[in-house]
């Protein structure tokens, strides 16, 4: 009898065991943020006790309630679908939009409250070179009206618009009403004048030929199917004027070492994306120019189009 019930128990040890090590590798990773953007020991130590008290909690739970909880809490967090009731009214307290008009097949992320910190905690300062690698390739002009689609929180938009000055007009769209009201909070705070509003990527609230340039970073990922990147890229280059440019900028997993293990173990089927089926999409929905690189991020690759003039 305990001879054949030890070997079943030996994998539960042991997932238990790297469980316990993954959450606290991520609370110190979080006290380390939390010490870089306030420069604050104190700060930090209180939230060294508060993170410490959140990790009995949760190893208690993973280890009474199973894997599916934390699994389904990182699911929540990067947007994977959960079956749950969805809730309209509450869609319509935050947006504009009728809730129908919002419901989409791609994957939307809800928790804007921690989205930012969660991205510091994940890829550290290379969001910061992402974002500013993402502005310059962009290159908006002053007098130029520019689209951030799938824009989360808003702070592509928000650099986008400080860099370009007065003169250059800005709009971010998002399927979320939780992101767009964060983005609104954030341009407020910030006192730059950027127009949020809630929208989809595949139904793009805007005329044809609207926008100079077309943008958006960490979202083209979140469209799962061929089909549904083919909309959106359609409906992205019917907004654009001819002449105009569309920049994709999205994240490009590590191909090996700890970083992919560690990624992985957060981000999931994430680090799977393989960016190289982006330009033969662009060119199928008519784009012209057609270019990939580095970004100035080790995260992130860019892909660029041109809609003909003609």
């Amino acid at each position: 009898m305990h001879s054949n019930n030890h070997p079943a128990q030996n994998p539960s040890r042991s997932s238990f065991i790297l469980r316990h090590l993954f959450l606290l590798i991520g609370a110190i990773a979080v006290l380390a943020v939390l010490y870089i953007e306030t420069q604050n020991l104190t700060v930090a130590g209180a939230g060294a006790v508060l993170l410490v008290l959140a990790h009995v909690v949760a190893v208690v739970v993973i280890a009474y309630s199973g894997r599916s909880i934390l699994r389904g809490v990182f699911l929540r967090m990067h947007g994977q679908p959960i079956t749950t009731t969805h809730d309209h009214s509450q869609e319509h307290g935050h947006s504009h939009h009728h809730a129908d008009d919002l419901q989409t097949e791609g994957v939307t992320l809800t928790w804007a409250g921690l989205y930012d910190l969660f991205t510091r905690v994940v890829f550290g300062g290379q969001v910061k070179k992402m974002m500013q690698s993402t502005v310059r390739l962009a290159n908006i002009q002053a007098g130029e009206t520019a689209l951030d689609v799938g824009c989360g929180t808003g702070t592509l938009a928000i650099l986008a618009k400080q860099t370009a000055g007065p003169n250059a007009t800005l709009y971010g769209t998002d399927a979320a009403p939780q992101m767009i009201q964060r983005a609104q909070e954030k341009a407020r705070a910030a006192q730059v004048d950027v127009n949020f509003q809630a929208g989809l990527v595949e139904k793009i609230q805007f005329a044809d030929g609207t926008f100079d340039v077309v943008m958006n970073s960490l979202m083209f990922h979140h469209l799962p199917s061929l089909e549904l990147k083919q909309a959106a890229l359609a409906e992205m280059y019917r907004v654009l004027k001819p002449g105009g440019r569309l920049l994709i900028v999205d994240f490009e997993p590590p191909k090996r070492g700890l970083s992919k293990t560690f990624l992985t173990l957060i981000l999931g089927d994430m680090t799977a994306i393989d960016n190289t089926i982006v330009p033969p999409l662009l060119q199928k929905a008519g784009f012209v120019n057609v270019t990939m690189g580095p970004t100035d991020s080790k995260v992130a690759t860019y892909i660029a189009g041109i809609k003909p003039t003609s």
